[in-house]
């Protein structure tokens, strides 16, 4: 399938990212946001963008400020600069000629499904969301150089309240995720909206690194947006 390279403005840093295209467009779109250390170019994110554009929806993924391609420092990293920086990509994706500005949903892992539970809350024009290994809050330890106001802006979201305003969520988490408990998924998946699905994945860490599981998970996510978008 075609891909796009992409650049975006977030507060005056560059972001970088790619689309996968359908054959058909204008198509659905989802965006793809990755964890606290990952990238855009992370094997699980190729995966969605391959299979979902062979299937019909548009799959962008980014970099975050300090990630990947992207400008920035990872140290000045905090959940309010991710949230932007998903606003921003968010924002291109509306303005974009090939997309359906009707069927957009977001697709995010660890951090980055943070984040996309608080744009979902906030944005009714977001039709489906997907969670992998999510936290419910941002708390404890973090092994990455971050400055202490990543933990300051921490303390004002919580996921599980802003949960309670998300429709059209699936929650795809492992029991053995050595950094987000599987307890996480279900607090936020008993505050979430119906129609919702909580998926277990037996034995699953918190990367989804077991290549089965990625492809059973990548699965579900594209079903469940081909259902809802």
């Amino acid at each position: 399938m075609p891909i796009e390279f992409i650049s975006v403005l977030s507060d005056g840093i560059k972001l970088y990212g790619v689309i996968h295209w359908p054959k058909e467009v204008p198509s659905p779109l989802v965006i793809g946001s990755h964890g606290l250390l990952s990238s855009k170019d992370s094997e699980k994110f190729v995966l969605l963008g391959e299979m979902f554009s062979e299937e019909g929806i548009a799959f962008l993924r980014y970099d975050h400020r300090g990630c990947g391609e992207s400008e920035g420092e990872l140290r000045d990293t905090t959940p309010t600069s991710r949230l932007r920086d998903l606003e921003a990509v968010f924002d291109f994706a509306m303005g974009h000629p090939l997309v359906r500005k009707d069927r957009i949903g977001l697709l995010g892992s660890s951090l980055g499904g943070f984040i996309s539970i608080l744009k979902a809350a906030s944005d009714p024009r977001i039709r489906a969301v997907v969670l992998w290994a999510t936290p419910a809050l941002l708390k404890g330890e973090v092994d990455a150089p971050l400055n202490p106001a990543f933990f300051e802006d921490a303390r004002r979201y919580d996921a599980r309240q802003a949960i309670a305003r998300v429709t059209h969520c699936l929650i795809l988490h492992g029991t053995e995720d050595e950094l987000v408990p599987f307890s996480d998924a279900e607090e936020l998946y008993s505050h979430a909206r119906e129609p919702k699905q909580l998926v277990p994945f037996p034995g699953g860490d918190h990367r989804f690194s077991d290549p089965q599981m990625r492809i059973r998970a990548a699965r579900l996510s594209l079903d469940w947006f081909k259902r809802f978008l």
